[in-house]
């Protein structure tokens, strides 16, 4: 990469950092481009060259939150940790990775018409059926064969249960519900063991 691409990702690296903590703090609807411009040091004039308008410029930040998260997640699944193990981290990380994308105060970047556009919709389907499931499938076996799932559980069908339980978090739900739908898929309806 030359100087001036360099500078180039630099600078949209800026803007998505800005963006995010702004969204996540403020929420979407609140949050003028002269606000991100202003907190990543550049010209709003920058923000609309690269990302054109302020809902390419979410769509991004949340690609780019998926593209770390995923990075993440890929560590722990090619960890030497057992299922167990990595399933009480896999939760975590999933209830901290809600709590990332909201202050508590506003939804955030779970802003409901943003996650229900046609763009952000074919994206997450595209990202998990080809970054994320391989990882969920090698998961899946794993606790096969650690004893921890049942072998009479096709992976097919919990995957399609995942995808179920997913489908219903991007619905127009509050934070406190999503984080409940959560807590439900990983620990059932009595809660932490």
């Amino acid at each position: 990469m030359n100087g001036f691409d360099r500078r180039k990702q630099e600078k949209m690296n800026y803007i998505l950092k800005a963006a995010f903590e702004l969204f996540r703090n403020q929420g979407f609807e609140t949050v003028k481009m002269t606000d991100v411009a202003e907190k990543a040091n550049v010209s709003k004039v920058s923000i609309y060259n690269f990302f054109g308008s302020k809902e390419e410029l979410l769509r991004q930040v949340i690609y780019d939150y998926m593209d770390r998260k995923a990075e993440e997640f890929k560590e722990l699944m090619n960890s030497n940790l057992s299922f167990t193990e990595k399933y009480k981290l896999l939760v975590d990380v999933k209830l901290d990775s809600m709590n990332d994308l909201t202050d508590g105060q506003t939804d955030g970047l779970l802003n409901y018409n943003v996650l229900a556009s046609p763009q952000v919709q074919q994206f997450l389907q595209t990202y998990t059926e080809t970054k994320i499931k391989p990882f969920y499938i090698d998961f899946i076996e794993q606790g096969k064969r650690e004893g921890e799932i049942d072998n009479d559980l096709s992976t097919e069908t919990i995957l399609m249960y995942m995808q179920l339980i997913g489908g219903i978090t991007t619905g127009p739900l509050t934070m406190k519900q999503r984080l409940d739908i959560g807590k439900l898929f990983f620990y059932g309806l009595r809660g932490k063991e």
